[in-house]
């Protein structure tokens, strides 16, 4: 005896037969009438023992037990092909089968030449293929615990991006993870690269870098921005145009030790006929925005900032970027302090998409940003200030309206809770790695393209470098075991117990030497 329940979005099937005794979570199971045929997913098993107790809904079959399968549904076969769309419902006159390895290869087809094999479906050990165009022509995000494998699945995708001739895709690597990657180029901002103060723009090196608020420092912000239009000949706040940091020392040490003529002239005693003079607008005003500036031009660990790099480093660095040598590139920023690293994401980001805007569409080559730790710089709060608002409306923008300049976004976060909606409302295609936090899960539930929220609960019990793949550039969405890449990034995990067996001790000496001299 089989009884079948079609609902909505469901399908509960009760059976005293042995043909799903086997079935497991994550399963496939087809339900047919002969015209239409559902693909349904296993959501919970169920095995009743007739002789326990009976519910309402129950019902028993002497010397046996019930089982009870819930599935989800999650599309159907079209000429026996796998669809995510539904056309229609079958009737009652339905029948139910297992969806067997050999029934799973042909719903869902061989190699993809527009794309690239990610791994395997742990269910039915059949290569996972990714359909790349669908993959990047619109933005992705993975999402993951700390130690659930994003930065491997990040560097297989990496890996087989890097295998295309013309690809451009551009890392911002916090922790220097994939420095190494030999196919990629490493760019790495610091001692061995500088980028000069002045490429973050006057407005953004005022509020990112010097910390100043521009509201509420008005006459500091009258006197910077005085110095810096009489410095700078081509001023634009908003863009990178070099300027003298010295210079702008310099002027603002005469506007705070500037006299200014009353028009009047002394008459009588020693100073006759020398003209009166008080104290002009800044002066004294200034030590401390003075002191800022030379603290930091002083600063050992923000030499890279003040090396000397005029306008044409603008030229150097967007060829470096954007140029087409390597397939991979990679903004190795673990070398700076972090807040710097967060500024520089913002001002490369802002210059590479203002460059991408001015291409007509037969120039356009398409570019895809690779956002590490995106939780970070990119995060859903409404307590920004301005500056970090306007990193983020950046990042926005591109969002909502960089595909028609062929630009895409890759974000990473172990938070996803705590990524700024309005991106994750664009993203296509969503990786998701073991997750653990109900946060973390409501947020991914909200934004799946499916509408299938019960297979992101199954995360919770992923193994390391098990994924789900969910949006249009996969088929189906089921446990994908990542295949790892041949190059691995640098894992900054560190194996506590095997290093306290060792019994090393720490140069705390030369610890506190370095220390001092950063």
């Amino acid at each position: 005896m089989k009884l079948i329940k079609i609902l909505n979005d469901k399908v509960r099937i009760r059976t005293d037969q042995e043909e799903f005794e086997n079935v497991r979570i994550n399963d496939l199971i087809a339900i047919s009438d002969g015209a239409v045929e559902l693909i349904t997913m296993v959501t919970s098993v169920t095995d009743n023992d007739a002789e326990a107790a009976i519910g309402d809904d129950d019902f028993i079959l002497s010397g046996t037990s019930i089982k009870v399968v819930e599935c989800s549904i999650i599309g159907s076969l079209r000429e026996g092909r796998f669809s995510k769309a539904l056309d229609q419902y079958p009737t009652t006159n339905i029948t139910a089968r297992e969806i067997k390895p050999e029934d799973f290869s042909a719903m869902i087809g061989h190699t993809n030449e527009s794309g690239f094999c990610i791994g395997n479906y742990v269910s039915y050990h059949f290569p996972a293929w990714v359909d790349g165009n669908k993959f990047f022509q619109r933005h992705a995000c993975i999402v993951g615990n700390t130690g659930s494998g994003k930065s491997e699945t990040v560097a297989k995708i990496l890996e087989e991006t890097g295998k295309l001739p013309g690809a451009n895709v551009i890392v911002f690597d916090i922790h220097g993870e994939y420095r190494n990657l030999s196919y990629a180029k490493n760019i790495c901002f610091g001692d061995d690269f500088p980028f000069p103060i002045w490429m973050f723009g006057f407005s953004d090196m005022v509020s990112n870098i010097l910390k100043i608020k521009e509201e509420s420092a008005t006459v500091v912000m009258s006197a910077l921005r005085k110095i810096y239009n009489l410095i700078c000949v081509e001023a634009n706040e908003g863009k990178p145009v070099f300027f003298s940091y010295r210079k702008l020392i310099d002027g603002l040490k005469i506007l705070n030790e500037e006299q200014v003529s009353t028009g009047e002239f002394y008459k009588t005693g020693a100073s006759a006929g020398q003209e009166k003079k008080v104290k002009g607008e800044y002066n004294g005003k200034l030590h401390n925005i003075i002191n800022t500036l030379e603290t930091k031009e002083n600063d050992a660990r923000l030499s890279f900032l003040f090396q000397e790099a005029k306008q044409g480093f603008l030229t150097e660095l967007i060829e470096k970027i954007m140029g087409n040598d390597k397939s991979v590139k990679n903004i190795d920023l673990s070398n700076i302090p972090h807040d710097l690293a967060i500024a520089i994401i913002g001002a490369v980001t802002k210059l590479i998409y203002g460059v991408q805007q001015t291409f007509k569409n037969d120039e356009i080559e398409p570019v895809t940003l690779v956002c590490d730790e995106a939780h970070v710089y990119i995060p859903n709060n409404f307590q920004l200030s301005a500056s970090e608002r306007r990193m983020v409306e950046i990042f926005e923008n591109i969002a909502k309206e960089g595909r028609k300049f062929g630009m895409t976004l890759f974000v990473a976060s172990q938070r996803p809770s705590e990524l700024n909606k309005t991106i994750m409302a664009q993203c296509a295609n969503f990786i998701v790695s073991k997750l653990n936090n109900e946060n973390d899960k409501a947020m991914i539930k909200g934004m799946l393209p499916d509408g299938n929220e019960n297979i992101i609960d199954s995360t919770t019990m992923f193994s390391p470098g098990e994924v789900l793949v969910i949006g249009d550039s996969v088929p189906i969405s089921l446990k994908i075991k990542v295949e790892l890449a041949k190059e691995r990034p640098q894992s900054r995990t560190i194996d506590f117990w095997d290093a306290w067996k060792k019994g090393t001790k720490a140069d705390l000496a030369h610890g506190i030497e370095r220390y001092m001299n950063v």
